[in-house]
Parts: C-alpha cells; sequence; structure tokens
C-alpha cells in the first residue's frame, strides 16, 4: 500500500532582510556543525542517519558547507518529509560536486504479471515536489499529476502522451496545467507532476497501460552569511514520463524545480538546472546578492538577480499524512511498503470489507479517496466518508471489495 495527499497553497508575504551596507546573517545557528563531503562519491543526505533536525522542519543550521568535486550528494523526497530545503549557514558555502533534488526515473512497465503492475504507481518528486499520475487502462482514465501546475487527465481524442507539469511556464497537454509560484519563491515549493498516458478506446488488449506521469523537480534554499562557490552543479530536474505498454501511450513530463541562493558573494562558474526531462515547464532561480559574479551554465532561462535579502523562515508546522490503518479489521505496518511480492496485509473475504483511514493534519469533512490497482482486476476509485475528529487526529472508513489476487491501495486527499 501507499498513502499520498495533495494539497494547493496560497501565501502572499513580504521579503524582511537588511541593506547590502549591513552586516548580513543567514540565520543559522550553527547548532548542525559543518556539512562536509570531502571524498568522491555518491551519498544520500539523510537527516534521521545524521541526527539533524529532530523538528522535521527541513531548515539546517550549519556553519559551513562543502561538497567536493567528484562528490554526488542526492537529496530524496523520502529521506526529507516531502518538504522543501532550506540550508543555513554561518560560513562559506563551496558547492564543486553534484547536488541534486532531482525528481527520480519513472520505471518502465515490463512483462505482464506482478513484476509489470508493481511498476504502475506514482512517480516520486524531489523534496518538495509532487508525484505524476499512474497511466490509464481499459475502461480506466489516466490520473492527473499532483501538486498546484499538476497536469490533468487529457482530453485529447487522438489519444497523445499525458500532459506535462507547468511550474514558471507552462507544460504541453489539452488541457494545459497552469503556471504558479513567484519569482521571490515565498513560499518556497518545487516542482508538479504530470498526468498519466492513455489507452484508447478501440484497443482491447487487457494488459494495455499508459506509462506513469513524471515527477516535479525539489526546491532548496541556501543561504549563507559570507560567500557562496559555485563550481559543480545544483539540479531540480522534473523527471520523463514512463513508457506505455501493448498500446498506451508515455506519461508527460514533471516540471522543474526552485534554486534560490542568498549570500553577501555569490561566484562560480557551475551549473543550475531546473528544466524537465519531458515537455514540462521550467522552475525558478534567483540570486540575491550584494555582489554577483556567477557566470554558469543555467540551460533555457535566464536567472533572477535580486538585492541581498533574506525571505522569513516558513514556520513549523505538521505535515499532512493519511494512512491506511487497518483492512478487514487485519493492522497495515506502518509505513506500509506496497510491494506485491510481500503484501503489508492478507485478507480472506469475497464481500466488501472495512478500510479504516487516519488523517494527521488535513481539515475535517475532507473526503478521502481510494485508488485501487488490482494484479487481475479493473482499477477502482472509492470515496470515504469525511474525515471527522480534529485537524490534528481525524478518522474514516471506506468500504471495498477486493478480487482473488494482489491489490494496492493509493489514498489521497484534496483540499
Amino acid at each position: 500500500m501507499k498513502v499520498r495527499y495533495t494539497h494547493a497553497l496560497a501565501a502572499a508575504l513580504l521579503f524582511a532582510g537588511c541593506a547590502a551596507a549591513q552586516t548580513f546573517s543567514s540565520g543559522s545557528t550553527g547548532s548542525d556543525g559543518d556539512l562536509i563531503y570531502n571524498t568522491a562519491g555518491t551519498y544520500n543526505f539523510d537527516p534521521t542517519a545524521l541526527g539533524l533536525d529532530p523538528s522535521g522542519d527541513n531548515i539546517f543550521n550549519f556553519k559551513t558547507i562543502k561538497i567536493a568535486s567528484g562528490v554526488t550528494l542526492k537529496l530524496q523526497n523520502s529521506y526529507l518529509r516531502g518538504k522543501p530545503v532550506i540550508w543555513l549557514a554561518t560560513g562559506d558555502v563551496t558547492i564543486a560536486g553534484t547536488l541534486s533534488l532531482d525528481a527520480l526515473g519513472v520505471p518502465s512497465l515490463g512483462s505482464f504479471g506482478a513484476d509489470w503492475i508493481d511498476q504502475r504507481q506514482p512517480s516520486q518528486p524531489g523534496p518538495g515536489g509532487f508525484p505524476g499520475g499512474v497511466g490509464a487502462r481499459p475502461g480506466t482514465t489516466a490520473y492527473p499529476g499532483l501538486g498546484p501546475g499538476g497536469a490533468p487527465t487529457q482530453t485529447s481524442t487522438s489519444c497523445n502522451v499525458g500532459g506535462s507539469g507547468s511550474f514558471a511556464t507552462a507544460g504541453t497537454g489539452t488541457p494545459a496545467a497552469p503556471t504558479y509560484g513567484n519569482i521571490q519563491m515565498v513560499p518556497l515549493i518545487g516542482g508538479s507532476g504530470a498526468s498519466g498516458g492513455c489507452v484508447a478506446s478501440t484497443i482491447i488488449a487487457t494488459d494495455a497501460a499508459g506509462g506513469t506521469g513524471g515527477a516535479g523537480g525539489g526546491a532548496i534554499r541556501i543561504v549563507s552569511s559570507t560567500s557562496i562557490t559555485m563550481t559543480g552543479t545544483i539540479s531540480a530536474i522534473g523527471s520523463a514520463g514512463g513508457n506505455g505498454r501493448s498500446g498506451g501511450t508515455y506519461g508527460g513530463g514533471g516540471s522543474g524545480g526552485a534554486i534560490n541562493l542568498i549570500a553577501p558573494t555569490i561566484s562560480g562558474n557551475g551549473s543550475l538546472l531546473v528544466y524537465s526531462e519531458g515537455n514540462g515547464g521550467l522552475g525558478y532561480i534567483l540570486l540575491n546578492a550584494a555582489t554577483n559574479t556567477f557566470s554558469g551554465y543555467i540551460p533555457y532561462l535566464t536567472p533572477t538577480l535580486r538585492p541581498l535579502l533574506a525571505p522569513p523562515l516558513p514556520t513549523l508546522t505538521t505535515t499532512p499524512t493519511v494512512s491506511i490503518t487497518k483492512v478487514n479489521g487485519v493492522s497495515v505496518p506502518q509505513p506500509p511498503q506496497g510491494a506485491f511480492q510481500t503484501p503489508d496485509v492478507t485478507i480472506n473475504a469475497t464481500n466488501a470489507v472495512t478500510i479504516n483511514i487516519s488523517a494527521v493534519g488535513v481539515p475535517v469533512g475532507t473526503v478521502v479517496t481510494l485508488n485501487i490497482q488490482s494484479e487481475l482486476g479493473p482499477d477502482q476509485n472509492i470515496s470515504c466518508t469525511p474525515l471527522a475528529g480534529t485537524m490534528d487526529s481525524s478518522t474514516a472508513t471506506c468500504s471495498a471489495s477486493f478480487p482473488t489476487s494482489v491489490s494496492r491501495i493509493l489514498a489521497a486527499a484534496s483540499w
């Protein structure tokens, strides 16, 4: 089983900061020490394993930051709670290697059966970005991408590829996804997901499926009290859509993400990448500096330059979550794995059974929807009872029948 949620954000905030002539502070307390990766190799930035950020707000208080040449440091959504990343430093920031907030690649749909259906799930964004939707099957339309610029399910009669996610610029599709965000990057947010590919009504193959839509790139803000030297690469690239099967079309591409660098001096000739590997929209790049000599590679986009002003830090809020807790009275392990080879729950019932839902940080009255994908049966989309309780803790129930074989449940709440 997988759990997901989507929500829209809207806010209007004004910058607050110091004039360039004054001493500039990133706001870092230095409590997280130095972040240094000197040895070439590929690493995952995992705050839990590193003993960082127990509050879970994704705001890190470093002294200095150094990502050496030959180092690839991956910031992945699963390790970073689905939130954008803010690195603060009291001293110098040097990035000579690669800092990646890219969306993960969409798995290819393989041979028919459990191995194939196990790949049919939403794509994974960079931290602060949004997933892409699953493709169609015969009798079931494709699912839209998530996020403020998530691509709607396509209405074209020619059964083209899925629609692409939008951000600063629009992705492709009919209808097209809306653009969103602002160059000040307040609030800080990542790219949006694409919709899945379609299956034409003339196709009768039972194993036909559209490809999964690509996910959006992540979002990062790096603030130094002294300087940022960028000779390496920071990337927040949206992923391309996955392939279809037996006549199904490709999914669309997720949009690029957001990169904001803030320091009295920004220099270097590195690369800043916020594009899409598919046809998704471009993201945002903003450099706030008193002295900016950065001359690096920024494909498809002219970065925005602004004075040395630091935006306000986000307040700590509870991350909205929706969880499936029981199926037919059987408790679901938390977190569920959603693997077809080793199901989280085994039930023996041909009639409709009760599915219990819990939520945190989701408005009371919101209707949770379940998408049930089965190895041998058609997709099902089911609405649960409205969430009841409080914003901090609410519950709901659903009723569904499961065909013999293995099924995956995806839970979503929109408000």
